[in-house]
């Protein structure tokens, strides 16, 4: 019979298995000495991640919610609830833009301006806050101030040298001139506007607007 005890071949497979069922052992011993511990730090993990994606689908569903909600007002009290409910939240923003809109569109320019103020204070970092300025420029306008009017949408222009609204700044400047009574200043105002910013989208209204001016 052959003797397996002096096969080169079987001894290193002996071997080699003696040193695995070893490594199996000292796993195992591992496990049984730190098992728990490692449990316990898996399912941390585990509720941390199970956490963050529920916080995050939460903010998401939330944020449709009240997308939609501002998607579908249109009394000033649905804006106003929005207002006060998603205080923190960027709808609320659009809602209170909104809402002093109404109010201008409607005729009500006291409650418009309370609203624009009332932007300017709690959202007064918000990207949004031009427009709530030239809101309160438009307000001073209405009640036929023309002439506060003028210096509103004139140190508007002052204050933000790079942004879409500043054109649009500028011809209220001299519209505002214009019903003033100061024709000259008006047309000062529209002819340096047309010689900085030609072929702009708004350069077709400064002509129109300088033509109406030049035909008094």
């Amino acid at each position: 019979m052959k003797n397996h005890g002096q096969d080169p071949k079987h001894e290193e497979l002996r071997k080699q298995h003696e040193l695995e069922a070893g490594e199996v052992q000292e796993v195992l011993n591992f496990l049984k000495r730190y098992g728990k511990q490692i449990a316990i730090g898996v399912c941390a993990v585990l509720v941390v991640t199970i956490v963050s994606g529920g916080i995050t689908h939460y903010k998401k569903s939330r944020q449709i919610k009240v997308d939609q909600l501002l998607m579908d007002a249109e009394t000033p009290q649905e804006l106003e609830d929005i207002v006060n409910k998603y205080s923190s939240m960027p709808a609320a923003q659009t809602a209170l833009l909104n809402l002093a809109k109404t109010f201008f569109n409607n005729g009500e320019v006291e409650r418009a301006r309370a609203q624009y103020e009332r932007f300017l204070k709690d959202y007064k970092q918000s990207e949004n806050a031009p427009v709530a300025e030239m809101g309160l420029a438009y307000c001073t306008e209405a009640v036929g101030d023309f002439d506060n009017a003028a210096e509103q949408f004139s140190a508007f222009v002052k204050k933000h040298s790079a942004i879409y609204l500043r054109p649009q700044a500028i011809l209220s400047i001299a519209r505002c001139k214009k019903q003033a009574g100061k024709i000259d200043e008006a047309r000062v105002v529209l002819e340096d506007f047309l010689a900085g910013n030609p072929g702009i989208q708004w350069a077709n209204d400064a002509e129109a607007a300088l033509q109406h001016l030049e035909s008094k």
